[in-house]
This record gives C-alpha cells, sequence and structure tokens, in this order.
C-alpha cells in the first residue's frame, strides 16, 4: 500500500521489472510498490507485469530498474539492470552498457563494480519470550572441479578459512592461483570456495547444536545434514525466521553485509547472526561486536549465549530495528543517485 502522500509531489516514477516470481522473495519489501521520497516505484514483477514493463519502457514512460537481465534494459537514459548472480557475465557480455549495478561486490573481481544497495524495511519491532531455533537457509551445495580448485587445496585452507571468514576476499589469498587475472575463472573459484566455506560453518554448527538447528536447503553431496526442503514463499520464509537465530555465511559471489537472504532476516524480524563481510564495519558499527561474527569459535560462542540469554536477544533485536527503521530515506538515496535528475534540453 502507498504512503499518502499528495500527487504533486511526486517527481519521478521507477517501474520495477523482473520476470522471474521468486525475485518477489528475493527483493523482501523492495519488491512493493511504495513511495521514497518524491519517487514512486512501481514494481512491474512476474509473467504478466514485465510483459506491461516492456510495453512501457518501449514507450518510453517513466524510468526502469530490470533484475537479471529480465528483460535486459539498454537506454541508460530511463534505465538501469541489476544483477544478483554475480559480475563477471556482465563484463563478459554486457561490457559495452555503462548502465549495469551489482546487487553483491565482489572485493577479489578488479573491473569496477556499481553496487545498488538495498535496505531492509522492518515495519514492525516485537520482543519474543519463546527459546528460539537456529535457522539456516541457503544453498550449500557446490559442484566441484579440480581443474579450478583441487580438493587438496580446499582441505589444506579449511582452518585458515574457519579461523577469518574474510580471508577469500583479501587479493592476496588469490595471487598465487593460475588464470586469476580471467574474471570467469576467478570469479568461479571464488564461489567453489565461499561454497565450501558455508558448508563448513554449517557443518561446525550442527555438530555443536544438532538438536535446535534447523537447515532449509539440498545435500547433494551427502554429507550428513538433516535438511528441511528449500522454501521459496515469502511468507513461510518470514514464519520460519521470526523469533529464531537466523545464520547468514554472506552471498555466494562475493562480500555484501546487506544482500538478499540478510535482508529476508532482517525483514522477518529474525536475529542476523553474520559471517563477517567486506564492508561489515560500515554497515553495522557498534553492532558488529555483538551480530557480526570472523571466526567459528566465536560465532559458536555467539549462538550459545542467545540460545541461553532471551533478554540478550531481545536487546539485540531492538538495536537492529533502531538501525534500520529509517530505511526508507536510504533507499530514496539510492534511487537518486542511480536516477539522478538530468536538465531537459
Amino acid at each position: 500500500m502507498f504512503k499518502k502522500i499528495k500527487s504533486n509531489k511526486i517527481k519521478k516514477v521507477i517501474f520495477l521489472l523482473f520476470g522471474n516470481k521468486r525475485r518477489f522473495a528475493t527483493l523482501g519489501n523492495f519488491g512493493k510498490s511504495n513511495i521514497y521520497g518524491n519517487i514512486l516505484l512501481i514494481c512491474l514483477g512476474g509473467r504478466f507485469g514485465s510483459i506491461i514493463g516492456r510495453i512501457l519502457y518501449y514507450f518510453k514512460i517513466g524510468n526502469y530498474i530490470s533484475i537479471d537481465a529480465n528483460p535486459f534494459l539498454k537506454d541508460k537514459k530511463n534505465s538501469i539492470n541489476i544483477w544478483f548472480n554475480g559480475v563477471w557475465k556482465i563484463f563478459k557480455e554486457f561490457k559495452d552498457y555503462d548502465n549495469n549495478f551489482v546487487n553483491i561486490y565482489n572485493p577479489v573481481i578488479k573491473e569496477e563494480q556499481k553496487v545498488f544497495q538495498i535496505y531492509p524495511l522492518i515495519y514492525k519491532k516485537k520482543t519474543f519470550y519463546k527459546k528460539p531455533k537456529i535457522i539456516f537457509m541457503g544453498k550449500i551445495y557446490y559442484k566441484q572441479n579440480e581443474d579450478l580448485i583441487d580438493s587438496d587445496f580446499l582441505y589444506s585452507n579449511k582452518e585458515k578459512l574457519l579461523s577469518q571468514f574474510d580471508l577469500i576476499d583479501n587479493k592476496n589469498f588469490w595471487s598465487d592461483t593460475k588464470d586469476n587475472q580471467k574474471i570467469d575463472i576467478l570469479f568461479k573459484r571464488y564461489r567453489i570456495m565461499k561454497t565450501y566455506l558455508r558448508e563448513q560453518i554449517i557443518l561446525n554448527i550442527s555438530k555443536n547444536f544438532k538438536k535446535n538447528f534447523f537447515i532449509y536447503g539440498e545435500d547433494k553431496k551427502n554429507i550428513g545434514l538433516n535438511l528441511l526442503s528449500s522454501q521459496y514463499d515469502k511468507k513461510e520464509i518470514k514464519r520460519i525466521y521470526e523469533g529464531n537465530i537466523c545464520i547468514d555465511t554472506g552471498p555466494i559471489p562475493g562480500s555484501l553485509s546487506l544482500h538478499p537472504r540478510s535482508i529476508q532476516i532482517l525483514e522477518s524480524n529474525g536475529l542476523l547472526m553474520q559471517a563477517k563481510q567486506n564492508d561489515f564495519s560500515e554497515v553495522w558499527g557498534d553492532l558488529n561486536e555483538k551480530i557480526i561474527f570472523s571466526n567459528i569459535e566465536n560465532l559458536l560462542i555467539g549462538i550459545d549465549l542467545m540460545l541461553s540469554d532471551q533478554e540478550k536477544y531481545n536487546e539485540y533485536l531492538s538495536l537492529i530495528y533502531e538501525k534500520f527503521k529509517n530505511s526508507d530515506y536510504k533507499i530514496y538515496e539510492t534511487l537518486k543517485k542511480a536516477f539522478p535528475d538530468r536538465k531537459e534540453n
């Protein structure tokens, strides 16, 4: 539902286009039509909505944001493309267009990456009085490719990664890797390593908190985890996250604190417990000492504290709400930056 505002205050209309219905869940509250300052954002998602959006785009009515090139928008005067699935495809297939943005920044890729930052919109502050569960949702499976990263390399770096979660976000970690100048190769290696780290974090949590840990995903490698079915329904995801300890190991394609999964957790009133990301300091401030963890030992200690101290759990949840209660203004600033005012000819 739109906020009450006089129509003469709307100075810009932006249409949000995406053909895949699953993006409704990925985008969270940003995927709803809303008013930010003097900007009206209208969501045209799903097959039917995106068709309408293509027609409006053809007639150059308003401004446009497309998700994952579905459809790809070429006109940089009135449109941008946001990529959720990584950066290398942009540089491989769409390098000639400068209206491409990424949703997740990759710190080891050298090419310029323009980040379209989305913020959580938390509408209600809540307090919980039940013992929380530990929740993880996400992909933990990766297809091993010995030509990219061999098994020995993964295993030999396991303890290093668990003792420093953001090690692979350091360019020096990749300096001795062959073909590290090739974007597609480096990006694929990064994804394998990031998924491997996620797998090891989940295995350690399961080992220590098995009875309280609920994992939603698919175990194609048969690594011994008891997984529940993956979830894509927004209401069900919210129900699962709400009032629980929600683990986020960071996005697979890069390193960013506020990405679709962490935003889903925050908007669902779940308590985020996140592996340290590249931008942790500027995003979290004082909160980073409470909910951000740089290694497996501290993460396990933090989980144990939240399981045993309900008052502390609610305190942290309240601090998160206070931090993001004015996110609509931050989204307004993001939209203004992506669509600067232009003087008419």
